[in-house]
């Protein structure tokens, strides 16, 4: 799929920019919560928690063209793919791409990638794979 793209940035980092609003986010982990908050009009397959840099570049890229994004206490994308090594699973990535995820600032990450998701195929895939990547694409508008 990122051979249609050509990468803007890539870096060995946790993200790597494709281009103004897609993203490639390389997970780390993630924790299963099975709870469900009726508060919360977005309904997200899980929230990811990104370094403050890495967040911090994303919102600097994102609010030249929304500066109401500059502000704002997080962000939320669709998945428009997912990729990891061993066995691919289309079952598995046709229930997840379309699914919106959350995208939050961590402060006490180092260079990495967490996931909390209330699906729990997606909980398994992360936590035995290793090295999934999902790409995100983030509306600008």
């Amino acid at each position: 799929m990122l051979s249609n793209y050509k990468l803007v940035n890539i870096e060995n980092g946790p993200v790597i920019t494709i281009g103004t609003g897609l993203y490639v986010f390389n997970i780390a982990g993630a924790a299963y919560l099975d709870i469900k908050n009726p508060e919360n009009p977005v309904k997200v397959i899980g929230s990811m928690y990104v370094p403050e840099n890495s967040y911090k570049k994303i919102i600097d890229d994102l609010s030249k063209y929304n500066r109401e994004l500059f502000n704002s206490d997080g962000l939320y994308g669709s998945v428009i793919d997912i990729s990891y090594r061993g066995h691919q699973d289309s079952q598995l990535k046709e229930h997840i791409k379309g699914e919106l995820v959350e995208i939050l600032p961590e402060y006490n990450l180092d260079n990495k990638i967490e996931m909390i998701t209330n699906n729990g195929v997606l909980h398994r895939l992360i936590n035995y794979k290793k090295y999934v990547r999902i790409t995100v694409k983030i509306s600008i508008f």
